[in-house]
């Protein structure tokens, strides 16, 4: 019974202060509305999805390199590299780049990369994606060609290096052939077992006829030591070919590759008005309901004295 009077004094309070809720309710809502539509900046949204995959082509002796730089994590890190691309809109001149516009997420368990940023218009939020996307392409293959570079002179050293060092074996060959009087091709093609008839002067086959065991020896190991750094240095040098040809040639397209270009947003993403209305409907009747019970209060505190 207590119950059933508590409840019906809380509607009598509410019924005798509706209009006193409504006016609060009006207001709020009233608030909500001028805030939205007049005080706060309508902000677009512009949406790219990306994929970033160093496994997508086979670049030869660069793939290494490629699959460490060409990753879903790299390409966020640069994408969100504040002083460059405050740096980058400086450049293009256009507004400065503001951090809290771009959102950016890899794709659980993918390689792709979803963009979003915010702008002032459909356009510029447009074009200010555009030009991140266009920005972190051109980090990345600066970065891949400094690396290629700095590979392609590690490999140009490594080829002088291998070819000094052929030519003191070849030195010391030569010193060994002159020392003995023998003649120099033919003693060559001897020990590498030429296939070629050559008809021999009386010179050169008493020449050969000097050739002792230790001389052979000494030509044999000095022999497979140039063979076995001419193969060295043939190596080198395709590797150093390759890197040279893949800087001349090297793009970013296939491995950074745009799945959805940066869209126009027909409409603005924020302020959410709906949104803000309801909770200004909310606060309203929250407000008004509360004037309507502190008033209640203290009249009856007033008569209890």
């Amino acid at each position: 019974m207590e119950e059933t009077i508590e409840l019906r004094e809380i509607i009598e309070i509410v019924l005798k202060g509706k209009w006193l809720i409504a006016v609060c309710t009006i207001i709020a809502m009233l608030c909500a509305g001028i805030v939205s539509w007049f005080v706060l900046d309508e902000e677009y949204e512009s949406k790219a999805v990306v994929q970033v995959s160093g496994g997508v082509q086979d670049a030869g002796i660069m793939s290494n390199y490629v699959m460490t730089e060409f990753t879903p994590n790299i390409y966020m890190q640069r994408m969100q590299n504040v002083e460059q691309n405050k740096k980058y809109f400086k450049e293009n001149g256009v507004n400065d780049f503001v951090k809290e516009n771009l959102t950016i997420a890899n794709q659980q368990d993918t390689d792709l990369v979803e963009l979003k940023y915010l702008g002032s218009s459909p356009e510029e939020a447009q074009k200010h994606l555009h030009l991140l996307m266009e920005k972190t392409k051109t980090e990345v293959s600066v970065s891949i060609k400094e690396t290629l570079n700095q590979l392609e002179q590690t490999y140009l050293k490594e080829s002088t290096s291998i070819s000094g060092e052929i030519e003191q074996l070849m030195t010391s060959y030569n010193d060994v052939v002159t020392k003995n009087n023998l003649p120099e091709v033919l003693i060559l093609q001897t020990i590498a077992s030429s296939q070629f008839v050559l008809n021999l002067t009386e010179s050169q086959t008493n020449a050969l006829a000097n050739v002792t065991g230790p001389i052979q020896n000494e030509l044999l190991q000095l022999k497979a030591q140039i063979d076995t750094k001419s193969t060295e240095y043939h190596s080198v040098l395709a590797k150093y070919q390759s890197v040279k040809t893949g800087i001349d040639s090297f793009k970013a397209d296939p491995f950074i590759r745009v799945i959805i270009d940066p869209t126009i947003a027909e409409e603005p993403s924020s302020p959410n008005k709906a949104l803000n209305l309801a909770i200004g409907l909310v606060l309203g009747l929250m407000i008004g309901i509360g004037l309507v019970f502190s008033r209640a209060y203290w009249k009856n505190s007033a008569v209890a004295k």
